[in-house]
């Protein structure tokens, strides 16, 4: 019975092992992605130097961002504006527009 116990659990164990080495791996979640970005000097650590670094950057994308949808360049973004800014996101995302002037550089 011992020696039956002991069969069914290596069998488990290996079984379990195989399933878990051919299952593919999920993508990265987009934390992580976040993460690296921030991490810029690659200690895996974010230093508050490197933090606010990073929140400066998102900043000065959404300002970019921001200006590119007030066509009229008066400080506001109106409903009009911000539906041409999404129909121009949308073209581009279908590849109807292969490049997007406006859209801040990464």
């Amino acid at each position: 019975m011992y020696k039956h116990l002991l069969l069914a659990g290596l069998t488990l164990a290996f079984t379990a092992t195989t399933l878990a080495e051919s299952t593919p791996q999920p993508k990265a979640h987009h934390g992580h992605h976040m993460f690296q970005k921030m991490d810029a000097d690659g200690d895996g650590n974010i230093s508050l130097e490197e933090h606010e670094q990073g929140l400066q950057k998102m900043l000065e994308k959404r300002r970019a961002h921001f200006s590119a949808m007030d066509v009229d360049g008066d400080g506001f973004v109106s409903k009009d504006e911000a539906a041409q800014a999404r129909e121009k996101m949308r073209k581009h995302k279908s590849g109807k527009r292969p490049d997007c002037p406006n859209r801040p550089e990464n």
